[in-house]
């Protein structure tokens, strides 16, 4: 029988790192309790803080992209959208500038799979796929795509909703399919 995402012990812990995200200890502290435990989600943790330590073009940051991406296939995605990082799209063209903000530095909500940005005053929505991304985006809501999504230029703003994901994941440019584009 697998584990509930979200033990009591859980809570309290994911109630510290959601009051202030940008601070990684709580993450660390998180991850040394998992580790005590024999949790494999402790990795996960270690993973995305170590990315977020390295810089875009560090070589070491695609491993820990791929790396990332095999480890949350065995996690339960309600817990994973806690701690996943992806780039806010969609921002509103009233701002002039991209959206600052990352997933993990938001407002948290009732809903995992939302958050609040204060800066534009949106709810931004995590989503799982492409598909789900555009939906959401056409209704004018700001998203965050999961980075378990293999992404390519433009993706979000092509209609290709009449396509699958398998089909649209064939039409995906050659080249490095670890990499995640910026929209």
């Amino acid at each position: 029988m697998s584990r509930p995402a979200f033990t009591d012990d859980d809570k309290t812990f994911l109630r510290a790192i959601l009051a202030n995200p940008a601070e990684l200890s709580a993450w660390l502290v998180y991850a040394d309790w998992l580790d005590e435990h024999n949790d494999p989600r402790a990795e996960f943790i270690r993973l995305e803080v170590r990315r977020t330590l390295l810089a875009n073009n560090d070589p070491e940051r695609t491993e820990i992209e791929y790396t990332l991406r095999e480890v949350r296939k065995h996690l339960d995605p309600n817990w994973v959208t806690i701690f996943d990082r992806p780039p806010i799209e969609n921002c509103s063209p009233k701002f002039p500038f991209k959206c600052p903000k990352q997933w993990e530095n938001l407002l948290a909500t009732e809903e995992n799979t939302v958050r609040h940005c204060p800066i534009c005053a949106k709810q931004v929505h995590y989503c799982s796929t492409i598909a789900e991304a555009r939906e959401i985006a056409d209704e004018g809501h700001c998203v965050a795509v999961s980075l378990a999504v293999f992404r390519y230029p433009g993706d979000l703003a092509l209609d290709d909703s009449e396509y699958s994901d398998e089909e649209l994941a064939e039409r995906r440019p050659t080249g490095d399919s670890n990499q995640n584009y910026q929209i």
